[in-house]
């Protein structure tokens, strides 16, 4: 019987259920140590300067091709000396599980549950322009004492918005752009003409 292959959603969804495991792992030892902050600042550098700025390198520790001995050896020569002997050993035991393909997905993981520990928030907020600084550090401001915790902001332009503003928190979305309502708008006009169009052909099947 032919076996069936995942398929890219669900090895995403598998990469990130083992990543949110690993990084729970990691980050107990590193608080514990004290240094989960700088652990997890180290694994975004390895994510964004190693990993993409090196594509050969990414396959290379992804691959299945390679042997799990082999890529120990390899995290090794590559990372040895440069990043603290925590994450070494982490990146060491990611390769002799053959989970170094879950890296990206353990750092987002341990980016996030460090937030929830420290108890802060990524909110990415999309505006028509530029936001000056002085009006970022007001967004900020606000946003903070409307969520309860501290706001690690970033921003986006999006012309589309014509206007106003775009807040995401997680996988929350809080329309405040221009275009939204105008969306809205539509929406409202198009049901309220179609409960009209409704009751004419009623009142006309009446008669």
């Amino acid at each position: 019987m032919a076996k069936t292959r995942p398929n890219a959603a669900s090895l995403d969804t598998g990469r990130q259920r083992i990543g949110t495991v690993y990084a729970k792992a990691l980050l107990g030892a590193a608080e514990k140590a004290g240094q989960a902050d700088s652990v997890v600042d180290e694994l975004g550098t390895i994510v964004s300067e190693a990993l993409d700025q090196s594509p050969d390198l990414d396959e290379v520790l992804r691959t299945p091709r390679i042997a799990s001995e082999e890529k120990v050896g390899i995290v090794e020569r590559v990372f040895g000396g440069r990043v603290s002997p925590l994450v070494l050993n982490f990146l060491k035991v990611l390769a002799g599980h053959e989970r170094l393909d879950c890296l990206r997905a353990i750092e987002r993981a341990a980016r996030l549950q460090l937030h929830q520990l420290r108890n802060r928030v990524e909110v990415l907020v999309e505006t028509a322009s530029p936001l000056s600084a002085p009006l970022r550090q007001q967004v900020a401001a606000r946003l903070t004492q409307l969520l309860g915790r501290e706001v690690i902001l970033s921003t986006e332009v999006n012309p589309d918005l014509l206007g106003g503003i775009v807040v995401r928190v997680g996988d929350t979305v809080y329309d405040g752009s221009l275009a939204g309502k105008l969306k809205s708008m539509e929406s409202v006009t198009l049901e309220r003409t179609t409960n009209t169009i409704r009751q004419s052909l009623a009142r006309f099947a009446l008669t």
